[in-house]
């Protein structure tokens, strides 16, 4: 345990994050005593590792990447920093996303992203939902990620299966922590109308009203014309301005 709290920015930020008083823990760092099963499951689990493994002291490379078990160079890139998920908390929730779309030109396309937390990482989900404006069917797409924060920057690494696996990446500006109800940023990925093309948008996200209801949420999903009255504002003069970039290849 002194090697896992090794690695960590403090032993009070362990106690804080995991909920245990400091000097039972520091009781538990010197073997004075031992940790109840109830305390024992929750220091296991804040480490990523079984409790078996945590009272053997037979650790390997993986430990502390929650929920990774590949000791990659990018699997250690994923792993939290001091202080990072309580930072993250406070984006935690539904946002509404938009983007300008390589498969209709002109248009604006908005999802909706959910940022959430999970055995001490904060993981996204994304749901899209789009009538073809040519043909009037619904077209849906799902992507599951991961977020961390780095600096002052926000990384959502995303995947989402379906015929062809698809990746995608968005980087995002943190906000001041009584201004996050817009986040602004870059996205990039794969298109898959008319064809499976990579691209690159800005984008910008708007948190959820809390009286909103998620099937309002996605009903509310769609298209939008970059100048068109029917979309917020604020969103309509981010994608309006000379600096929008818009690229695909």
């Amino acid at each position: 345990m002194r090697n896992l709290c090794a690695s960590r920015a403090s032993v009070s930020l362990i106690c804080r994050e995991i909920g245990i008083n400091r000097q039972q823990f520091d009781r538990y760092l010197t073997g004075a005593s031992l940790p109840s099963a109830h305390n024992l499951r929750r220091i296991a689990r804040y480490f990523a590792l079984s409790e078996q493994q945590l009272l053997s002291g037979q650790l390997d490379d993986t430990v502390g990447a929650p929920g990774l078990e590949a000791p990659s160079s990018f699997a250690a890139a994923l792993q939290p920093e001091p202080g990072e998920l309580a930072a993250l908390r406070h984006y935690l929730g539904f946002y509404f996303y938009y983007f300008l779309t390589p498969s209709w030109p002109g248009q604006v396309q908005c999802g909706l992203l959910q940022l959430y937390e999970r055995d001490h990482r904060v993981l996204t989900r994304y749901i899209g939902r789009v009538q073809d404006p040519d043909y009037g069917r619904i077209t849906r797409s799902r992507f599951h990620g991961h977020a961390v924060l780095r600096g002052d920057r926000i990384f959502i690494l995303e995947h989402a299966r379906g015929p062809v696996d698809g990746f995608g990446q968005t980087i995002l500006y943190a906000a001041h922590r009584h201004q996050a109800n817009y986040l602004t940023g870059m996205a990039s990925g794969i298109g898959w109308h008319p064809h499976r093309g990579p691209f690159a948008s800005r984008v910008i996200l708007r948190r959820l009203r809390v009286n909103l209801t998620l099937r309002e949420a996605l009903t509310a999903c769609g298209l939008f014309r970059i100048n068109g009255s029917n979309l917020d504002p604020i969103v309509r003069n981010f994608f309006s301005t000379s600096e929008t970039m818009f690229m695909t290849g």
